[in-house]
């Protein structure tokens, strides 16, 4: 089993138990075929960056978890089916820390190469 992230964008004109309903439905999903829920969060209501099916806002929700690698097809399925989802992605978590640690380094980067241009700055004094 691999450990995977999905975040997926509910329509927020939909009453909230359907949210709930829809969030849930998920979780039923990944359990039901043999996969683990590790963790849900609710991040809310948000403002998309651009319209989507119509939509200027989404309700957010990140879930961690374990699957076998045939279900994320599966998943995506879902979410295409469900008319409440506007939106989704999921990656392997493998990924998602390969890209994590590559940002980083190029936040290291960008803050090494401005102190040595302020040390320069400070010498030119």
């Amino acid at each position: 089993m691999n450990k995977y992230e999905t975040v997926f964008i509910v329509n927020p004109n939909i009453e909230s138990e359907d949210i709930e309903k829809v969030i849930e439905d998920t979780q039923n999903l990944i359990s039901g075929s043999g996969g683990t829920v590790i963790k849900v969060d609710k991040w809310g209501k948000k403002r998309l960056a651009y319209e989507v099916k119509g939509n200027r806002d989404g309700y957010y929700v990140l879930v961690d978890f374990e699957a076998e690698p045939q279900f994320i097809q599966r998943l995506g399925r879902y979410y295409g089916l469900t008319e409440e989802i506007i939106k989704y992605m999921t990656l392997r978590a493998e990924e998602l820390q390969g890209m994590r640690s590559s940002e980083s380094e190029d936040k290291e980067e960008s803050l090494s190469e401005e102190s040595e241009e302020e040390d320069e700055e400070e010498d030119e004094f």
